[in-house]
């Protein structure tokens, strides 16, 4: 008999945390490697190291020692290494030069979490335009407000999720949550790190959907690869986001406006592998560049496998380990969407989640899960945080708009907050006031 012969999986080292997507999210599309979780030390109690493992091997590493995590993973023999965390971005651009891996550079890496950075480099390319000013203490407040002018938006230099970020009117107001933010000890993904202020961008009148798209692009050895423009509901404030959905709303001709800004930014960066994802403000004067993320952008990965049953996470993971070939790609039927739920900006206590039955029986979802349970404690804060998501495909915009509606009437969540007699009870439209 001829001796049957199996291809050996290639190592992929899988730098993950408990911020962003669930585990086991990100390891079930990676069932065809051998992975090599790395997490840090912090989150191992936090229960992701338990669930990785089922997976593969995990390696909890101290993030003030990365060149020893690096010897440990040298011994697996890795092939490739990727992350989905915008908050590992740099440590993982860390681990790739000492391990000789392809991923961003450490250079790179920087200027994709560093807003302040980014909008410099772009704005030397002649991409952007936006003011910007650079803020580390409240005395460089004055200069920073008058070279940028209101409104104007507040934000962490390293941040995700809209988190401590603010719509600045006036001084005053702009004071006042400079002030607030300053007085934290990690206002984003790092102590300290300093506050941009900069211009705010207005957008044009685009209701029921939200004036502001993105772009997600593939990059293979410098190659670019547009995979689609995602579509959003309105923002609520300060700038939380409740969804995504694909095709966008706007039309052929401006989703190639969109796309063709994200391109040039993409490019003028200097981005040569991975995937990423580029948020554009729709103004009415054209599009205009709200940051270049530098991986797959949260809930893009459920959206390409329902529009074009299309794995972003492995095709991203297949990138780091060499993969040349172009994501393959096919016309878009439908709507396909995700409603977040969001979690309120007090910290409190869930009391009820009511409608969830209610809502998997709808025609047009096909997915509602919850990220918390009654009796857990949430901390609150200003951010991009969900308590749950609901998912589907509707045959068009309308239906969408419509769909959404019904949701979010369906929907009953209560929450206990500290000094207040009774639990506050809400649908998911009022979820966004709490």
């Amino acid at each position: 008999m001829t001796p049957q012969h199996t291809q050996k999986k290639p190592t992929l080292i899988v730098v993950h945390d408990r911020e962003g997507t669930p585990p086991s999210q990100v390891a079930l599309p990676l069932g065809w490697a051998e992975c090599v979780f790395v997490i840090p030390a912090a989150d191992a109690s936090h229960g992701i190291a338990s669930i990785l493992a089922a997976f593969g091997e995990v390696v909890e590493m101290d993030l003030d020692a990365v060149e020893e995590t690096a010897e440990r993973l040298r011994t697996y023999g890795p092939d490739g290494i990727i992350t989905y965390s915008e908050q590992l971005q740099r440590v993982t651009a860390h681990l790739a030069e000492l391990l000789e891996l392809r991923y961003h550079t450490r250079q790179m890496a920087e200027l994709l979490t560093d807003k302040w950075q980014q909008r410099a480099a772009l704005r030397e390319a002649g991409v952007d335009s936006v003011r910007t000013a650079l803020i580390h203490t409240e005395a460089d407040w004055a200069a920073a407000a008058a070279h940028v002018g209101f409104p104007a938006v507040l934000k962490p230099v390293h941040g995700v999720a809209s988190g401590n970020t603010f719509h600045v009117p006036d001084e005053a107001t702009g004071l006042g949550h400079l002030r607030s933010v300053l007085a934290l000890d990690r206002p984003g993904l790092i102590q300290g790190g300093g506050l941009v202020l900069e211009e705010y961008l207005v957008g044009r009148p685009t209701e029921p959907f939200g004036d502001y798209v993105s772009v997600e692009i593939a990059v293979v050895d410098g190659d670019l690869t547009t995979v689609g423009v995602t579509g959003k509901p309105p923002l609520v404030p300060p700038f939380r986001e409740t969804g995504r959905f694909w095709p966008s709303p706007f039309g052929r001709a401006e989703d190639e406006e969109f796309t063709a800004l994200a391109r040039s930014a993409v490019a003028a960066l200097g981005i040569r592998t991975g995937i990423t994802h580029t948020e554009l403000k729709v103004t009415p004067q054209g599009p205009r560049l709200i940051e270049v993320n530098g991986r797959l952008g949260g809930g893009i990965q459920e959206l390409s496998l329902s529009a074009m049953d299309l794995d972003l996470t492995g095709y991203a993971a297949r990138i780091a380990l060499g993969e040349t070939a172009p994501p393959r790609l096919v016309p878009v039927e439908g709507v396909h969407f995700q409603l977040i739920l969001l979690a309120p900006q007090r910290s409190c206590e869930v009391v009820a989640i009511e409608g969830a039955k209610e809502v998997r029986a709808l025609d047009g979802v096909s997915n509602c899960r919850f990220y918390v349970r009654p009796g857990q404690t949430l901390d609150g804060g200003v951010a991009t945080k969900a308590v749950g998501v609901v998912g589907g495909v509707v045959p068009d915009h309308d239906a969408y708009i419509a769909l959404v509606e019904r949701i979010n009437s369906l929907m009953r969540l209560g929450f206990a907050f500290e000094g207040e007699p009774q639990p506050r009870f809400v649908n998911g439209a009022e979820l966004s006031s709490l």
